[in-house]
């Protein structure tokens, strides 16, 4: 929080701790959320990995995090409290103060900077009298800016609470469904003239209403959807997959060069196989035979065939319990033997009484 927060009372979590809300208070409140809390702790396999998703029940429920509420979920999270508010602490979308009733969000982002964001948030900054970021002094309206609304076809991109807003004001809240008429209409684009008709229409009907305004969609969901879970979960229902479900990576680039009758066969398999057969046909691949069991880090094994014949190789390979499909199948054909080497021609024998030549060393004995 920066300095200028810690100054306004307001925006001071330590100030705005109501002092009537305990733990048992709290436990009440949350109680109909049980379901999704169920449904939370089947999803993973420790309690402390629905930290996040708690506090956002309890953002749900309150409108924002108080810290007695920090420690509930700390407890059933089986965190520590200091835990669980170092969480909120650092995610900024956790409320540690009470927003306004309604909550308007506006985009900064370039796509809505380009249509307008900055006069319209200059505006609603005159027309609400506070700065960005600020609560109206009635507790009425809370001003931010946000990034991106997925609104940037109708941009300025505005929410109210966590809907986006149309061009005729209407009552929030409601079953949850969102129709709004604009979604249809890439015409539209919020201006001051329409931030006004909604910030009066919400402000009439907030003289008749009380409490403060849910948001329309859960932050999990609609409902729990009482799956089996994770294997390690907390009632859960599924089992741990077998160690086969899964197959090992097979061999690839199945080769067989044949050198006469030398066959030489290679290929590349993963690294994490334990095991490697090297299988050949002599039937089209009616019945194999294993040729050889190299180690994986061999990648060839050899065979001999005769003059015209032919076989066919393929290569398994195993990790562990893994068993993988075998590779592609790969034909050769023993060639005849190649021809043996020409004997090398030996130097010329020398001439007997023959004159040597001028570069040769006269004989020994002679001048």
């Amino acid at each position: 929080m920066s300095s200028a927060g810690l100054v306004d009372p307001a925006r001071n979590p330590a100030k705005v701790q109501p002092a009537d809300l305990t733990l048992e208070k709290v436990r009440d409140r949350m109680a109909p959320y049980q379901a999704q809390i169920d449904e939370l702790w089947r999803r993973y396999p420790v309690k402390r990995a629905v930290l996040l998703q708690v506090l956002w029940l309890v953002q749900q429920e309150f409108g924002w995090v108080p810290r007695v509420a920090i420690e509930w979920a700390a407890e059933v999270s089986a965190v520590p409290p200091s835990h669980a508010f170092g969480v909120v602490e650092f995610y900024t979308m956790y409320k540690q103060v009470p927003p306004g009733r309604h909550l308007v969000q506006v985009c900064q982002t370039m796509c809505c900077l380009v249509q307008g964001s900055e006069p319209l948030i200059e505006h609603l900054e005159h027309k609400l009298g506070v700065h960005c970021g600020g609560t109206t002094a009635d507790g009425l309206f809370s001003l931010v800016r946000v990034e991106c609304l997925a609104l940037c076809g109708t941009g300025p991109g505005v929410m109210i609470d966590d809907q986006a807003i149309g061009p005729v004001p209407h009552e929030l809240g409601g079953d949850g469904v969102l129709a709004e008429s604009h979604l249809d209409k890439p015409d539209f684009h919020p201006d001051a003239a329409v931030m006004d008709a909604w910030l009066d229409f919400l402000k009439a009907k907030a003289g008749t209403a009380t409490g403060a305004v849910k948001q329309v969609h859960s932050a999990l969901g609609e409902k729990p959807f009482t799956s089996k879970g994770h294997p390690q979960g907390t009632a859960a229902s599924a089992r741990p997959l077998s160690a086969t479900y899964f197959p090992a990576a097979p061999a690839l680039k199945v080769a067989a060069v044949a050198t006469g009758d030398a066959i030489a066969i290679s290929w590349v398999n993963d690294a994490a196989c334990a095991k490697i057969v090297v299988e050949r046909s002599d039937d089209q691949g009616l019945t194999w035979k294993v040729l050889a069991t190299p180690t994986p880090k061999d990648q060839k094994a050899t065979d001999k065939l005769a003059e015209g014949f032919s076989a066919q190789y393929r290569v398994l390979a195993f990790e562990k319990e893994r068993a993988a499909r075998p590779s592609a199948v790969v034909t050769v054909t023993g060639k005849p033997p190649p021809p043996p080497p020409a004997p090398a021609t030996p130097p010329n024998p020398p001439v007997t009484g023959a004159t040597p030549s001028p570069s040769s060393p006269p004989p020994a004995g002679k001048p």
